[in-house]
């Protein structure tokens, strides 16, 4: 129990935070910014971490769209357009000029993540948790197959381990109205997995090692998705079909952080940076 001079605060917090929703200031653009305003409130006698996590919980049922703590959002989601312009024109040279910038950026951070995994991060004694580009590939894979399994089946407790905090927390009020049975199964790859971007930051402490570590992957699957609802009856989708589906997954890794590894951040449906954070049922089934 908290203590009467938290309550009332808390209670004065959450009455203003309701109040200033519609205020682009407390939007999910910025973030930390709805947990900041609580907790600088909250004064210096109330920061232990179970009152903080229950601040947390209580935010996030007022508003889903809010950002838990350590969210760094997409680092550089940059993405190579699919046409190109005419070689006679200056956007040609822009583009090429990018995605060359781009292509030194993946070789650059790639070779600082494999040095800091291997020397200052907490992986540094498990050589088989290192991050390798040819074996991370299939590992990705397994990782977004296991992510949609689990998110089928309404398999919580598996899916906290799978995604970052912020999908967990969408996912977790998708599937509390969901009602029915949804179907999702994986029949194999049209084409290889392949690296679009490889980034890295330093994390919440700024000491060698403590990098955030984040690899956006472009999985092109044959996928099947169907949506039953209480009665047994087809309403969306047909799990017989089969189809292509195209998505931008962005994998996260915090080196500071054994207990979970590598984890889904979210994706991308298309190359204009739409940054989807749930695996929400209606969008698969638009998408197959």
């Amino acid at each position: 129990m908290l203590g009467p001079r938290f309550n009332k605060v808390f209670r004065i917090n959450l009455l203003s935070c309701q109040n200033n929703l519609s205020n682009p200031r407390y939007l999910i653009r910025k973030p930390n910014t709805l947990f900041l305003f609580t907790k600088i409130s909250l004064g210096r006698n109330y920061s232990s971490e179970a009152e903080l996590r229950d601040l947390r919980e209580t935010l996030e049922r007022i508003d889903p769209r809010y950002v838990p703590d350590f969210d760094f959002g997409i680092i550089d989601p940059y993405f190579k357009p699919l046409q190109m312009p005419s070689i006679f024109s200056k956007k040609y040279y822009r583009i090429l000029y990018e995605n060359s910038k781009n292509t030194f950026k993946n070789f650059m951070f790639g070779l600082n993540i494999a040095y800091c995994e291997r020397k200052y991060s907490e992986y540094k004694d498990k050589p088989a948790e290192y991050w390798s580009p040819k074996s991370f590939k299939s590992k990705a894979l397994n990782l977004y197959v296991e992510m949609n399994e689990n998110y089928a089946s309404k398999n919580l407790k598996a899916l906290q381990n799978l995604v970052e905090d912020r999908m967990y927390n969408k996912i977790k009020y998708d599937l509390k109205h969901r009602e029915g049975k949804f179907i999702w199964k994986y029949h194999g790859l049209v084409e290889k997995p392949k690296y679009i971007n490889v980034r890295c930051i330093l994390g919440h402490t700024r000491s060698t090692g403590n990098y955030l570590v984040q690899l956006t992957i472009k999985l092109h699957t044959k996928q099947s998705v169907g949506l039953y609802n209480k009665a047994g009856k087809l309403i969306a989708g047909d799990p017989k079909k089969v189809k292509d589906v195209l998505e931008y997954v962005v994998f996260q890794r915090k080196m500071w952080d054994k207990s979970k590894g590598w984890t889904i951040y979210g994706y991308f449906n298309d190359i204009n940076n739409n940054l989807l954070t749930q695996t929400n049922t209606q969008t698969k089934i638009q998408d197959v």
